[in-house]
């Protein structure tokens, strides 16, 4: 039942790049939410809501409301930022590092995202400051990064965790680098320039990035896969 559920997953986040690839609008709007949905379903029957795992499912949960409003108006792209923040957050406290366990290579992780974070955002910051329809996001976009950083420093630190099996660790962090990966290009398709099929490839890093981050926590606090 639990191999099921997370093959219903992949089915249905398949059928979702399908109909992203196809621009099949009805079918988009359909799977789009479903694949969270079935995500959530599969994390809560395997996991439970106990201990740090709560946090992940929170953050699934944040996910899905975040995809719901970006199905609609653009006007909703506010809303669906603060929930995709706080799933951001959820993930952040999931993935925890206490001080104590801080090592050299996680200084290393953190010098790397800060250099990546100087060549990705100024582009998109200037785009926008130039966009008067864009320039409120500003500050909310600017909150956004640094979030989505910490993430990602918090899912590539499980790499040389003690606490961390080491196939849930590589699954948390190759679930952070696609999160930020599939964020970045959607900042570069809103507000710098629209590139071939950017939706299908935000879509596909954005599932592939919810999966693993689930499958890891389910991988390191139950070892039920």
């Amino acid at each position: 039942m639990i191999t099921g559920w997370l093959g219903l997953v992949l089915l249905i986040a398949l059928l979702d790049w399908v109909a992203v690839w196809t621009e099949n609008e009805k079918l988009n709007r359909f799977t789009k939410p479903a694949t969270l949905i079935a995500l959530l379903a599969w994390f809560s029957l395997t996991a439970g809501l106990s201990g740090k795992l709560l946090w992940f499912w929170l953050a699934l949960f944040f996910g899905l409301l975040g995809d719901i409003f970006l199905l609609l108006p653009k006007r909703f792209f506010f809303t669906g930022l603060v929930a995709f923040l706080l799933g951001h957050g959820a993930y952040i406290v999931g993935l925890w590092l206490n001080p104590a366990q801080f090592r050299f290579p996680h200084g290393l992780i953190a010098l790397v995202i800060m250099c990546v974070i100087g060549l990705v955002a100024p582009p998109i910051l200037r785009n926008m400051h130039a966009e008067s329809s864009a320039r409120r996001l500003r500050l909310p976009v600017v909150i956004y990064m640094l979030v989505i950083s910490s993430m990602v420093f918090l899912a590539l630190s499980t790499l040389f965790r003690s606490d961390w099996r080491p196939l849930a660790a590589q699954l948390a962090a190759a679930g952070g680098v696609l999160f930020f990966s599939s964020d970045t290009m959607l900042a570069y398709r809103e507000f710098v320039h629209p590139f071939p099929k950017a939706r299908f490839w935000v879509r596909v890093t954005y599932h592939l990035a919810q999966i693993a981050l689930a499958v890891a926590a389910v991988l390191n606090f139950t070892h039920k896969i």
